[in-house]
């Protein structure tokens, strides 16, 4: 059940984003390209359906697939390290504060760490979670990117 409280952390996170980034954005160049608050919202949405699929799809096949817990556990392990670079590095260099730093510092990595030492098994496992972190991050990458270009269009209703 902690895997429902990642998940409470991870929503108020994107929550937080959601209310504040885009505004933060138009002055943390070097962090975060612009974004509108409808592209970023429409992306965020997304992106947190996807966090829930993740963690639906490790209670469902964990058991029987390994590849679900290394899935399951890079999405983890990217959320707990999002919330150090960019969040908290950008607060810092900044000095100014960073839309979801403590949510995801006060959240999303101890419950993570806590998940992340509860299911890690020897060197097998961090061997896996690191190629699966590869691939999750990857992916979330280049689904937040073809989110963005592609919000504008799909908000406006046009083709």
């Amino acid at each position: 059940m902690i895997e429902m409280l990642f998940l409470l952390g991870f929503s108020l996170h994107n929550i937080e984003e959601a209310l504040w980034l885009p505004q933060w954005s138009k002055r943390a160049r070097r962090f975060h390209r612009e974004v509108s608050e409808n592209e970023f919202r429409f992306s965020v949405i997304i992106v947190t359906a996807v966090g829930y699929l993740l963690t639906f799809q490790y209670y469902i096949w964990s058991d029987v697939y390994a590849w679900s817990k290394y899935v399951y556990l890079g999405f983890v392990l990217m959320m707990v390290i999002n919330a150090v670079f960019p969040h908290l590095l950008a607060t810092i260099v900044l000095k100014s504060y960073a839309p979801g730093t403590i949510t995801g510092l006060m959240l999303n990595v101890p419950v993570g760490l806590y998940i992340l030492a509860t299911d890690i098994n020897g060197r097998g496992d961090l061997i896996a979670l690191g190629i699966a972190l590869a691939g999750v991050a990857a992916v979330t990458l280049a689904i937040i990117n073809i989110l963005f270009k592609a919000a504008p269009t799909l908000l406006s209703g046009n083709e």
